[in-house]
């Protein structure tokens, strides 16, 4: 039964979340951390083939519109293991880490597919808040890039014949 059909049902199981920290775009890292808020006590859940540990993490101010700019999510870590305070110290803040947010239902776990929603993906843009307990990261769209251009090439008059039509003098 897919997520669909699922979600038509007068109850539903337990909803998932599920996040993929990938800093391996980060030089001198490789590693790819694997993490779901408390599901099923303390222990670890298996989804996609991938096992995922129970730790304190959570995803705030997500928003889908095509109104203005795209939205800049929050990433809370615990800090309980100093695990991320220390990438955080040693690799820039962790900035450009790739951040994949899988929602999904109970019946899925333990299965060779990832079945879930569609998965959101984001890259850490910049550290907000580091304290003894908690960091934070703002997130952003993989469609949100600093001086990205569209097209990107230049605009000539020849190409763009309505270009400065309306140029002040």
């Amino acid at each position: 039964m897919d997520i669909a059909q699922l979600t038509t049902q007068s109850t539903l199981p337990a909803y998932i979340e599920l996040f993929d920290i990938d800093c391996t775009a980060i030089a001198g890292m490789g590693n790819i951390y694997r993490y779901t808020p408390n599901v099923n006590g303390n222990t670890s859940v298996l989804f996609g083939g991938d096992t995922y540990l129970p730790f304190p993490i959570e995803i705030s101010d997500i928003s889908a519109s095509a109104d203005g700019a795209p939205a800049r999510p929050t990433l809370a870590i615990s800090n309980v293991n100093k695990l991320f305070g220390r990438l955080s110290f040693s690799f820039k803040d962790i900035i450009g880490a790739k951040v994949t947010y899988y929602r999904t239902f109970a019946v899925y776990l333990g299965q060779a597919t990832k079945i879930s929603a569609a998965p959101m993906k984001y890259t850490i843009a910049r550290k907000t808040s580091h304290n003894m307990s908690s960091l934070s990261f703002e997130l952003r769209s993989p469609l949100d890039s600093d001086r990205g251009m569209l097209p990107k090439r230049q605009m000539l008059k020849r190409d763009f014949p309505g270009l400065g039509i309306n140029k002040v003098m």
